[in-house]
């Protein structure tokens, strides 16, 4: 499950980078599995850098950051313990 909201995480993010900049289309980004069922949602906050993560019902789940600059992205449980980083893709990186 970990290794799944990473990459929901890192997949979200990748569609909010443009032009080398993070830009935020929307305040709150939802996330489903392969079969169409909503897993939960995101919700970031462009001038903290910050996002928060929770489930189907609200819960909060845990927090992560994203490094405009760089890209980086740093994910978090809802006990501050990391459970992951990566790194989005250049803007010329086609998909």
């Amino acid at each position: 499950m970990t290794h799944r909201l990473i990459a929901l995480i890192l997949g979200a993010g990748t569609g909010l980078l443009l032009g080398g900049q993070l830009v935020i289309a929307a305040d709150r980004i939802d996330l489903f599995d392969t079969n169409s069922n909503r897993t939960g949602y995101i919700i970031v906050d462009p001038k903290t850098k910050r996002f928060d993560t929770y489930d189907t019902k609200s819960h909060r789940t845990g927090w992560g950051t994203i490094t405009r600059e760089s890209g980086d992205v740093q994910v978090f449980d809802k006990d501050g313990n990391r459970i992951g980083s990566g790194t989005l893709p250049a803007p010329n990186v086609k998909r």
